[in-house]
């Protein structure tokens, strides 16, 4: 009887291995056929972003600021791109304004308008702080971001998008200081920009422009002109889908 018992304990177990290999090649079948797409950065990098937009508020006191780091993040926001060439304007032409730029010190926020100040970070290139209110202690928490973010003859862009109000803003690197910065929206719109720069010859700078909010689901184009009119850098910003 136990002999027997063994016999039937052994043909068990080969039933039961027999199931077991069954099994996995089945299971692996049902998921080879599963369909696998790419990666969902995109929607990772929008939630990350707007995680560290909440600690941003509350480390602020209910302030909201970007860092705008733009070869970790392109900003802001705000921020899928594509360097595609920019769609032909509709708006009627205009009469070029020349940018305002102005020289600041160093993690000095800068008023800006409509409540919001920008600061401008010495410790690598083309870093920079934008945000509504008091964004000192953002500034404090971005010191010792490093590394130049943007390749040279280049803009970077983001926006901040809060009901009426739409901030474009971006970094420039270029040779020549640009005369003229303007922001051109898909449907022809157009906002001159002012700029922010460092002492001395530091080659990059900050922009900022204020644009119709009804705008804010375009995709928009900047572009920095020189002192003849030549365009130093112009990029294209895609539309950004979605929270």
């Amino acid at each position: 009887m136990n002999e027997d018992a063994a016999v039937n304990d052994d043909a068990a177990g080969d039933m039961r291995s027999d199931t077991d290999m069954r099994l996995g090649d089945a299971l692996r079948r049902e998921a080879d056929a599963v369909p696998v797409g790419p990666a969902p950065v995109d929607g990772v990098l929008r939630r990350g972003r707007a995680a560290r937009r909440r600690r941003t508020a509350a480390m602020a006191g209910g302030v909201t600021a970007l860092v705008a780091v733009l070869a970790v993040v392109p900003l802001s926001g705000e921020l899928t791109r594509r360097h595609t060439p920019s769609p032909p304007a509709t708006a009627p032409p205009v009469t070029a304004l020349p940018t305002a730029v102005r020289t600041v010190g160093p993690y000095e926020p800068e008023p800006i308008g409509r409540g919001h100040s920008m600061a401008l970070l010495p410790d690598g290139a083309q870093n920079y702080v934008v945000g509504a209110g008091d964004i000192a202690e953002s500034v404090d928490a971005a010191r010792g971001y490093t590394g130049d973010n943007i390749g040279p003859e280049s803009l970077s862009g983001g926006r901040i998008h809060d009901g009426e109000l739409l901030l474009h803003h971006g970094a420039f690197r270029t040779r020549l200081l640009p005369a003229r910065i303007e922001v051109r929206t898909d449907s022809g719109a157009r906002s001159p920009a002012s700029a922010l720069r460092l002492p001395g010859e530091p080659g990059w700078g900050a922009y900022y422009a204020f644009g119709d909010a009804s705008t804010a689901d375009e995709g928009w184009t900047v572009t920095a002109y020189g002192a003849d009119g030549g365009v130093l850098a112009e990029r294209y910003f895609g539309a950004v889908s979605g929270p």
